[in-house]
């Protein structure tokens, strides 16, 4: 009878623990990882996302957006429709595609929209650009800006070559002063190199 009640205890422990590992397992099974999930991001899909911020910033080199994003600047201070704040467009897209009448860099912000905004990822925009007393060292405005990046960010850049004869773009000053002629007085970056290139600028874009 003892024997019995002992191996009823065991069979009783044995189911238990069973249950209990399923239970778990069942958990685990139906935690789906996204793009917002605490904690560290499979490393494919942190892959792939860095593939599309540098797809997304050659693209719109190519089609000419990202010149034109930076010198759409006022000469009177700050990015076109940006009220000249120190955060650029803040949360908006960069150019603020829903105030800009004159489309200049809009679909850039449409691609941003479309590719990372649309499936729930966030990202800030950011210029570097050469300081005229050092070329080695930089500075930098933020375009758009959302947050501070999680750890799980990724981030991809672009260089754009400034010449001393090209002009802003912002629609206040488009066709006007060269921008070796307005300087740091009316633009963002100095003059920080000889000959006919007026600086080199990085476009640097993060996603998380």
């Amino acid at each position: 009878m003892v024997d019995d009640r002992g191996q009823a205890y065991t069979l009783e422990g044995f189911v238990g623990a069973l249950v209990v590992l399923t239970a778990l397992l069942f958990v685990f099974q139906s935690i789906v990882l996204t793009p917002t999930t605490a904690g560290t991001v499979d490393q494919d899909v942190k892959a792939q996302l860095r593939v599309q911020a540098n797809d997304a910033l050659r693209t719109a080199d190519t089609d000419g957006a990202l010149r034109n994003l930076t010198r759409y600047w006022n000469a009177s201070g700050g990015f076109a429709y940006t009220n000249g704040t120190d955060v650029g467009y803040g949360t908006h897209p960069p150019c603020a595609p829903t105030v800009s009448p004159d489309g200049t860099c809009d679909s850039f912000g449409e691609t941003l929209r479309d590719v990372f905004t649309a499936r729930g990822y966030t990202y800030n925009l950011y210029v570097t650009y050469q300081l005229a007393s050092d070329p080695t060292e930089t500075a930098t405005e933020r375009v758009v800006y959302r947050g501070v990046p999680s750890a799980n960010a990724v981030t991809a850049t672009r260089d754009v070559v400034l010449y001393d004869d090209q002009r802003l773009t912002a629609p206040e000053d488009a066709g006007n002063a060269t921008l070796e002629a307005l300087g740091s007085g009316g633009f963002y970056a100095p003059d920080a190199s000889d000959g006919v290139v007026y600086n080199v600028v990085e476009v640097r874009l993060v996603v998380w």
